[in-house]
């Protein structure tokens, strides 16, 4: 790796990404809705009772739905839209999470029906399982570019119990998870859990980034307020680094790809580029060119030297077979 790849540390503007989860009635909405000139996301209708009063005034605009695509689709949008707001919520990410498999599970359903099976075996397969981790890999992806570009990130999500399995069909509960993407929790700088604590609403940090707060400490109220002071000083403001680590997995696909033809024999390889030319054109114009280069028209008689050349070739024009 050269190291022009690398920056130098510096101090650049950026967005908070926090998550936030708990039981019902713990106040994560609220919390939400204190952070500054909010875009959300309510896929549980829970805003209803809160626009028009004081607690929304720092709203910009609401999409209501649960669906995937909805999201996907704005966080692109919102990208033309950077200097209109400076909060994102997403309430709740455990909807959207549901809303994935269940769409998964229909076509699983529906192709359990197109080949006579009962659909109520119709489980999830692998191959499901992975759209899945694909689908929410790619919008926490652009939930992080988002705030490489100094949008703070709220996601809500509801509790789950987590469980512990202890032998002879028992199991124990040992804590509380959100329920959204595994690992989900890993992409935020700060997780928050909120409880009720003798009537008061509460927030535990199991997670905190930016320093603000020592993991374990319970909060009152807990707010943007809370962390105000850190994102608005000194080593939090100038130029942004847009982050856009979705393109780094189209570049590790290309390179595996490219890796994977390499070790194919010289045959194969051949076969693979003239599969990906676009039009009989362009395949009668490549055996031409074979052809000036070896001065042989059969690809299993040229040497090693003939085949270097074709495959220079190849390598040179492989966005032509793109």
């Amino acid at each position: 790796m050269s190291l022009d790849m690398l920056r130098k540390p510096n101090s650049r503007k950026k967005g908070l990404k926090m998550l936030v989860y708990g039981q019902s009635g713990t106040g994560k909405t609220v919390l939400g809705l204190s952070f500054p000139k909010i875009v959300a996301v309510d896929s549980e209708d829970g805003y209803a009772w809160y626009e028009g009063t004081d607690r929304a005034k720092n709203i910009v605009g609401i999409l209501d739905t649960q669906s995937f695509e909805d999201l996907s689709n704005l966080l692109d949008d919102l990208e033309d839209s950077i200097d209109e707001f400076d909060t994102l919520i997403v309430d709740s990410e455990t909807k959207i999470h549901e809303n994935i498999q269940e769409a998964l599970i229909e076509v699983e359903e529906s192709r359990a029906l197109r080949k006579g099976k009962d659909v109520l075996d119709a489980n999830l397969s692998i191959r499901s399982y992975g759209k899945i981790k694909q689908l929410e890999s790619r919008l926490q992806n652009l939930k992080v570019k988002l705030a490489s570009q100094g949008i703070n990130i709220v996601s809500i999500a509801q509790a789950q119990d987590e469980m512990k399995d202890m032998g002879s069909n028992k199991r124990i509960k040992i804590g509380e998870k959100p329920n959204m993407a595994k690992n989900a929790q890993f992409d935020y700088d700060v997780v928050l859990r909120l409880f009720v604590k003798d009537g008061k609403y509460m927030g535990i940090v199991e997670k905190d980034r930016t320093e603000t707060y020592e993991r374990g400490a319970e909060i009152e109220n807990p707010s943007y307020a809370n962390w105000a002071k850190r994102l608005t000083a000194d080593d939090n403001k100038g130029n942004v680094i847009v982050k856009d680590f979705g393109k780094d997995k189209e570049k590790s696909k290309v390179a595996y790809e490219e890796t994977v033809v390499s070790e194919m024999p010289f045959k194969d390889q051949v076969a693979d580029y003239v599969s990906k030319l676009d039009g009989q054109d362009k395949k009668e114009a490549f055996a031409k060119k074979v052809k000036a280069l070896t001065g042989s028209g059969s690809l299993s008689t040229l040497t090693e030297e003939q085949q270097s050349k074709v495959l220079t070739y190849m390598n040179d024009n492989k966005l032509e077979a793109a």
